[in-house]
């Protein structure tokens, strides 16, 4: 009687194990099953962007080079994103209508802006409440050179026998720019206090300075190259210096600054910015499409005949650049006195 008792006892030990084992390998692979569930839920849904048309912002009037290359980069990028991206010119206040506009968008990638250095001009100078990192900056697509330009019987015939004369004779070289605080004046700013020069600076608007060069209004002019580059390629004007990081491939006789031991670089960049906040699965997919867009064959042919270099900057490199270039256009302009 005892024995059966003692098998019966095994027999229930037995089958309690088996069901205990059973219960923990089951708890277990629930466990095991749970980080699965738990990624599926966590994984970002694929954002749907583009679905409609998208506004792209001009800061420059309509049928001027920026615009031109503008719309070229906008008519490129729609290929890309498919759908319609519509330029909107919106001039003014150095940059600043178009940049308010920007900034008061929804920040839904719907609305792009066509930036350029006015981006940091005319923040610092003080035409809006804000500065350049009040968007998200996406890109950077090129640059122009801005080179000082004389007429092609001017005295000097190096940028070193232009500084020379500058230095013996402060204050007799008139040299043209686009405005007050425009990108060509700082330019020419920056020469002054980096050779310890007097020029004066005379505004005459972009459509002014190569007819003034040649008519003799003034001196010298800081130009973005396609816009004297005819003059030059007729023999009326010649090209003294280029405040690039390197030589123009076209005028790749002029020296640059930084080659003569100066570290000194100005360009009329441009670029790709949105309202600040917009999702970051968005500004990538921007980045992607502007960056393909500026290597599409129609719109390098266009840039090339511009005078436009392709330059492209993803996100990180151009606001690491941007904070250069905002740190010496702010140092040009306490200098000219233009801010405190």
């Amino acid at each position: 009687m005892n024995n059966k008792r003692n098998m019966f006892v095994r027999f229930l030990f037995v089958v309690l194990f088996c069901m205990v084992m059973v219960v923990s390998v089951a708890f277990a692979g629930g466990e095991k099953a749970s980080p699965g569930r738990e990624k599926e839920g966590e994984k970002a849904e694929k954002v749907e962007y583009p679905t409609r048309e998208i506004n792209f912002l001009i800061p420059f009037g309509a049928g001027g080079s920026a615009d031109l290359m503008g719309r070229a980069l906008a008519s490129a990028a729609e290929k890309i994103l498919g759908q319609p991206i519509i330029p909107i010119n919106k001039p003014g206040a150095g940059g600043g209508i178009m940049y308010t506009a920007l900034k008061e968008a929804k920040p839904d990638g719907y609305t792009v802006g066509w930036n350029s250095s006015s981006i940091l001009t005319t923040t610092n100078i003080g035409n809006v409440p804000f500065k350049y990192d009040a968007f998200d900056n996406i890109c950077r697509i090129g640059f122009t050179g801005m080179p000082i330009a004389v007429r092609a019987d001017a005295p000097w015939n190096t940028f070193e026998e232009f500084i020379e004369y500058a230095k013996n004779n402060p204050g007799k070289i008139k040299i043209g720019n686009a405005g007050t605080g425009s990108a060509t004046h700082l330019t020419a700013v920056m020469i002054e206090k980096e050779f310890g020069v007097k020029f004066v600076h005379v505004p005459l608007g972009a459509k002014r300075r190569v007819p003034s060069l040649l008519g003799g209004e003034v001196e010298a002019i800081c130009v973005p190259l396609p816009e004297v580059a005819p003059q030059v390629q007729a023999g009326q004007a010649k090209l003294l210096i280029m405040p690039s990081a390197n030589r123009d491939p076209v005028f790749s006789d002029v020296p640059t600054l930084v080659e003569k031991g100066h570290d000194l670089v100005m360009e009329l960049f441009r670029g790709i910015s949105v309202p600040k906040g917009t999702p970051s699965e968005i500004i990538d997919i921007l980045e992607n499409a502007f960056k393909k867009a500026s290597e599409d064959p129609d719109f390098v042919k266009i840039a090339k005949q511009k005078g436009f270099n392709i330059s492209f900057m993803g996100r990180e490199e151009f606001e690491k650049y941007l904070a250069e270039q905002d740190k010496k256009i702010a140092e040009a302009m306490r200098f000219a006195g233009l801010v405190k």
